[in-house]
């Protein structure tokens, strides 16, 4: 890696770390979706049919985050409150996958405004996990009431595995200053 390269991420790591996590919160507001239609298509919903979503869930058939949201809207009543929230979640979105980071690249060769960019970030972060909220609770009914899944405690298991198997990681890379971490430049 070369100097610029190399300072590039020192620098912009921050930023980097928030647009990873958008990323994350962003696939999983889709995924989320196309799982409660595919529980849903279970449950027996008009117009929705199982097979269909296991091709969604499986990526074998394209659906954008808008499309899912006009096909759960198309079978499902949808309150005006979800509708909004959905709405403003596709928003932001959207402009978190398409646009936000080259949109403000400018910005970026500026250390005064990294705060900023991160915090404009998070906050798009927010309403895209508002409206995943809103949707969990009918996810966690349908996965109970048709699998006897307790997503609890298979989130708290999932939880409590990862800080079981990264504590060694975690304490040895920044103890030992091993791993793929970013540490501040010598002086």
């Amino acid at each position: 890696m070369d100097e610029f390269e190399q300072r590039k991420r020192e620098v912009l790591q921050p930023i980097f770390f928030e647009a990873g996590a958008a990323l994350f919160d962003c696939q999983s507001f889709e995924y989320g979706i196309a799982y409660l239609l595919y529980l849903f298509a279970r449950f027996g919903t008009d117009g929705l049919d199982p097979n269909n979503a296991v091709a969604i869930l499986e990526d074998e058939e394209k659906k954008t985050a808008g499309q899912l949201i006009g096909v759960l809207k198309k079978h499902l009543r949808v309150s005006d409150g979800l509708g909004q929230t959905l709405t403003k979640a596709l928003k932001a979105r959207n402009k978190l996958i398409h646009r936000y980071l080259i949109e403000n690249v400018e910005r970026m060769a500026e250390p005064k405004e990294h705060d900023k960019i991160v915090k404009e970030t998070r906050s798009l972060r927010s309403e895209v996990r508002k409206s995943h909220q809103q949707l969990e609770p009918f996810v966690k009914a349908l996965a109970e009431i048709l699998d006897g899944l307790a997503i609890d405690d298979i989130e708290k298991d999932a939880k409590d595995k990862f800080m079981a198997v990264t504590r060694s990681h975690a304490l040895c890379s920044w103890s030992c200053g091993e791993g793929d971490l970013p540490h501040p430049p010598s002086r």
